[in-house]
């Protein structure tokens, strides 16, 4: 659980990233989601017992994060999850060009931790919709 730092009281830098294989500048979003913070009358952030923690925003601000959670696990099987919508969250041109590869880097100014997935294959990839189911 360390290697996701605390984003409940700490002050590390979380950033999602997507990445395709097309010739469009890449990262194609960068978004970063601030640690700590009250959303609405509730702190953001919370720690989901000893497993992880969860972040929740309905107003999706900064960047259009609406949630996201972090959950630990064995080697190759902890669980990063995210979901964005609304005004605020900076869309790519769609279709992706698979392969695309989806970030989260956690820096807090000693350390850098990065956690990947790489989408081969899609269920949906249209000019209005990517929709893909990782590992």
């Amino acid at each position: 659980m360390a290697d996701f730092g605390n984003p409940v009281t700490g002050a590390p830098i979380y950033k999602l990233c997507v990445y395709d294989a097309s010739a469009s500048p890449q990262p194609l979003m960068d978004l970063d989601v601030p640690p700590g913070g009250t959303c609405g009358t509730k702190p953001c952030w919370k720690a989901t017992g000893t497993k992880g923690y969860a972040y929740k925003n309905k107003l999706a601000m900064p960047e259009g994060i609406t949630g996201m959670k972090l959950k630990m696990g064995v080697a190759g099987k902890a669980k990063v999850q995210a979901a964005g919508k609304g005004d605020l969250l900076p869309l790519p041109a769609l279709p992706l060009t698979p392969p695309v590869t989806v970030q989260l880097v956690i820096q807090d100014g000693a350390t850098t931790t990065c956690w990947q997935t790489t989408y081969t294959t899609s269920k949906a990839n249209t000019g209005v919709l990517f929709n893909a189911k990782g590992p």
